[in-house]
């Protein structure tokens, strides 16, 4: 093993006009070059450009930008040829296109595709990894920390020998990488899936640089509603709670002071035995399954306190004092079904049908256009498992809970309620994500025989259904690993039959593995309808941006003028996306314009 710390490798530095003019025919001529950037803050908005890292298969050039315009290399960074190769790539992407106007062309992002090859098995994807893992380099990564808000003011200060090394080692080590990672991709029948992370890319960098826009005053006001409500419950269930007491409990000043602190499970459970309910824990589960009417009313208590600490003051902490936007991240491959995932913040934890979705607001003079597949995760169980009461029920647009129901139920389809619909509806999607009777059970507040029922009888009407899924499980462990219909591949670690959690292991990977290919798929699909919505605003030159994206849902911001024509344009688009993997079943999508974020 070659261990290396400072990297003797040759390297060109550039820190003049001149120097940069005399490597940018080299530069044309590459098909494959290493970048890399260094910057003083990972914020693209408030980050400086330092340096910039170009690698050919010859030499390494580590170019200054703060002393030499990088715009005469604008057409190689952007064009499909050559292609970069870039860890974290969206990064790299935000940063040049803030700080240079450059857009990066053609991208093969190591971090992404060692994500693809080691889904469900592993999440090291670091440069660090993956140098010790492919090329066999112990490599140290501490240099990156002197370039974090370095001050390159009118006193410059040079660069360190050190500094230079290790930048250059950055973009030389991606080629070596490369040539393994993709090796291992055309092995693993990967290389459809990477193409498609890397094609999103720009447009999930685009995205969070344009961001979303929040009514801080609609907020606010909404965050004192549900506090008021949270108020409100506390002391209804502190009145009725004041009889189990043998005394009233007062304050110094003689007032009534709470009997219970509804935070604290101890005094929960204490409570409800006090009524005669001896509860093994306070879970949600274990509160819904209750009768007594206290759980109900604490449960009603604890989403109202959930929202205000998931979604108070902190949300709006995070709106950028430049922009004045929120700009999360979108995690691309967040899940091991391939789905995004969302932080600083988290709008994908936004409830759907709360208050706080009508705050994310358009521009002034624009729209918000909110679009969703509708049920493409039912779609596509009746796509993989040709199921003909589920394909049925899609050609003739009939919702499927309702049928589910009125077959289950033996009533006529106009004769369904909301209870037995519920019901219905909870099985359908519980199987997709490999639920047994007892969660079923949980979920539904019935007995696990009673759920046991249930399913008999809904499989009983879904044959197809069950024979997928029983197949898709045992096909998952004895195979260690499970695709989408796009080919997306989810890996299992199968344990050895010693193991003392072997039953319960296997039984986690079977129903991991019935949801990948459901899961997946819907992921799969999300990400070219992004990507074929941010490549037709780019070839029509639209007013338009993409905002976010909620698992099956997309949201674009556009200028009022064109909203229709492009909600009409985002429609046709996820319609083309859904209709690539989809090919039994009609793809349906659900689209609204207004001045707000909502359905």
């Amino acid at each position: 093993m070659n261990v290396d710390t400072k990297v003797d490798l040759k390297y060109k530095f550039i820190e003049t006009q001149d120097g940069l003019e005399k490597i940018i025919e080299e530069l044309e001529n590459q098909s494959i070059i290493g970048l890399d950037t260094e910057a003083t803050k990972f914020d693209p908005f408030t980050a400086k450009l330092l340096l910039i890292q170009l690698a050919t298969n010859d030499n390494v050039f580590v170019i200054d930008t703060t002393k030499v315009d990088i715009s005469p290399i604008k057409h190689i960074l952007e064009s499909d040829r050559p292609l970069k190769l870039v860890q974290n790539a969206k990064f790299d992407y935000k940063l040049l296109k803030v700080q240079a106007g450059i857009s990066l062309g053609a991208l093969f992002d190591t971090m992404i595709a060692e994500r693809i090859l080691t889904m469900g098995i592993s999440r090291e994807i670091s440069l660090k990894v993956l140098a010790e893992k492919y090329l066999g380099m112990i490599i140290d990564k501490s240099v990156r920390e002197t370039f974090i808000d370095q001050s390159f003011g009118s006193s410059i200060r040079e660069f360190s020998t050190e500094q230079l090394e290790y930048s250059a080692r950055d973009a030389f080590v991606l080629r070596g990488i490369f040539e393994k990672q993709f090796k291992k991709l055309q092995e693993e029948e990967l290389i459809n899936t990477a193409k498609l992370e890397f094609s999103v890319i720009p447009a999930v960098a685009n995205m969070e640089l344009y961001g979303s826009l929040i009514d801080k005053i609609k907020w606010r006001k909404y965050i004192a509603e549900l506090r008021e409500k949270r108020d409100a419950i506390n002391k209804e269930i502190q009145n009725d709670l004041r009889h189990l007491s043998p005394y009233s409990q007062v304050d110094l000043f003689g007032n009534e002071t709470d009997t219970i602190n509804l935070d604290s499970p101890l005094q929960v459970l204490e409570v409800f035995k006090k009524l005669g309910e001896e509860l093994p824990n306070t879970a949600e589960a274990t509160l819904k399954k209750t009768k007594h009417p206290l759980a109900n009313k604490l449960l009603e208590y604890r989403a109202y306190e959930k929202m205000i600490t998931s979604f108070g003051e902190s949300i709006l902490q995070k709106i950028h004092p430049l922009t004045g936007r929120l700009h999360p991240d979108f995690i691309q491959l967040g899940a091991d079904t391939g789905r995004f995932a969302c932080n600083n913040p988290n709008l994908q934890q936004i409830p759907a049908d709360s208050g706080f979705r009508s705050c994310f607001i358009a521009s002034p003079g624009y729209k918000l256009i909110t679009a969703d597949y509708s049920q493409i995760e039912l779609r596509i169980m009746a796509e993989v498992s040709g199921d003909p009461a589920f394909l049925k029920a899609f050609h003739e647009d009939v919702d499927l809970h309702t049928l589910t129901a009125s077959q289950m139920f033996r009533i006529p389809i106009e004769k369904v309620n909301k209870d037995k619909r519920f019901q219905a509806k909870s099985i359908n999607f519980g199987l997709m994500y490999g639920r047994g009777p007892v969660s079923l059970a949980n979920q539904l507040g019935v007995s696990v025989d009673e759920s046991k029922k249930l399913l008999e009888i809904y499989f009983s009407k879904y044959k197809k259904v069950k024979n997928w899924l029983d197949a898709v499980g045992r096909q998952t462990l004895r195979q260690g690993y499970v695709r989408t219909l796009g080919g997306r591949k989810r890996k299992f670690n199968l344990p050895d039959k010693s193991d003392m959690d072997y039953t319960k292991i296997i039984s986690s990977i079977e129903r991991q593995g019935k949801n990948m290919p459901i899961q997946g798929t819907s992921a799969d699909i999300t990400k070219f309808a992004l990507l074929f919505i941010y490549r037709e605003i780019g070839k029509a030159k639209l007013d338009a941006h993409l905002v976010h994206t909620v698992h099956d849902e997309i949201v674009v911001e556009a200028k009022s003028e064109i909203a229709d024509d492009t909600a009409k344009m985002v429609e046709e688009q996820m319609i083309k996306a859904g209709e690539k993997l989809l090919k039994k079943v009609p793809v349906r999508v659900d689209v609204h314009v207004s001045n707000c974020w909502e359905k």
